[in-house]
C-alpha cells in the first residue's frame, strides 16, 4: 500500500502541516480528522485496512490532513473571534492548498471528503461553502452547530461559519444548481449516537430548503465511536469509488 507523507509551512495557520497520501492511483476521499486529531488519526483507526481492497485495487487515493481545531475552535484561551479566524484560516489552507496539491497529484476531478464528530462539521461546512469544490460529502456523527464553541458570542464570522444559521437563508441560484448537479452530502448517525438530534435538525433543515443530501441513521447500537465509523467507510467507498 503506497504511502507518501507531504509537509509545508502554511502562511494561513502559521505553522507546518502535514498530509498523508494512501495509495498510487484513482480519485481522493480526504480525511478531515476530529476534534482533536490530525493526518495520524485515519491511520490510529487503522481505517486503511478497511479501505485495503478499494486503495489497493487503485479506486480510490485518501489524503489524511492536519487539523488545527486544538489552535481554534477547542482552545479554551481564545477569544471566540480569534476561534473562527483561525477556523477561517485552515478553511483557506485545506482549498487554496491542499485540494490543488491533491489534484496535482491524482489528475482526476472528483474529490470527496469525509469526516466525524467535529469533523463532520467541517465537511459539512466546507461543502456548504464550496460545492463546485467537493464532489462528496460524508458527515459521520457530525456536529453541525458552533454554538458550544463560542460562550455566548456572535458575530458575522460565526454566522457564515455555522451552517444550520446561514443554510437557512441560503437563496443563491449558484449554490443551488451545484448542490444539485455537483455536490453531495451524505449524513450517517446511529441511533444511539450523541449528536443524533443535531443530524436530525439539520437534516430536516436541508428538506426544508430543498437541497438533496442523505441521511442514514443506523440502527441500535450504533452510537459515536471509531468502531462504527468504520464500518461507515466501506459503504462509502463501494457506493462512489467502486468503478
Amino acid at each position: 500500500m503506497n504511502m507518501e507523507y507531504h509537509e509545508w509551512y502554511s502562511d494561513r495557520v502559521g505553522k507546518d502541516m502535514g498530509v498523508l497520501r494512501i495509495g498510487h492511483y484513482g480519485p481522493a476521499l480526504i480525511y478531515l480528522p476530529t476534534c482533536g486529531g490530525d493526518h495520524t488519526e485515519f491511520q490510529r483507526y487503522v481505517m486503511e485496512e478497511d479501505a485495503r481492497y478499494w486503495i489497493e485495487s487503485g479506486k480510490v487515493q485518501i489524503f489524511s490532513i492536519d487539523a488545527i481545531n486544538h489552535l481554534s475552535w477547542y482552545n479554551p484561551d481564545l477569544h471566540p473571534a480569534d476561534k473562527v479566524q483561525w477556523a477561517m484560516g485552515y478553511e483557506g489552507y485545506v482549498v487554496d492548498e491542499v485540494l490543488p496539491l491533491i489534484r496535482n497529484i491524482t489528475q482526476n476531478p472528483f474529490v470527496g471528503m469525509m469526516g466525524a464528530s467535529w469533523g463532520g462539521y467541517t465537511v459539512a461546512n466546507f461543502w456548504a461553502k464550496h460545492p463546485d469544490k467537493f464532489n462528496l460529502a460524508v458527515a459521520m456523527s457530525g456536529v453541525f452547530g458552533i454554538e458550544s464553541q463560542l460562550q455566548g458570542y456572535y458575530d458575522d464570522n460565526c454566522y457564515s461559519n455555522n451552517p444550520p444559521h446561514y443554510l437557512q437563508h441560503m437563496a443563491d441560484p449558484y449554490y443551488y444548481h451545484n448542490y444539485r448537479n455537483n455536490s453531495l452530502l451524505w449524513m450517517m448517525c446511529g441511533e444511539h449516537d450523541i449528536c443524533k438530534k443535531d443530524n436530525d435538525e439539520f437534516a430536516n433543515l436541508l428538506s426544508h430548503k430543498d437541497i438533496p443530501h442523505w441521511y442514514d441513521v443506523w440502527p441500535a447500537p450504533c452510537d459515536h465511536n471509531e468502531y462504527w465509523w468504520k464500518k461507515m467507510l466501506p459503504k462509502v467507498l463501494d457506493k462512489f469509488y467502486s468503478l
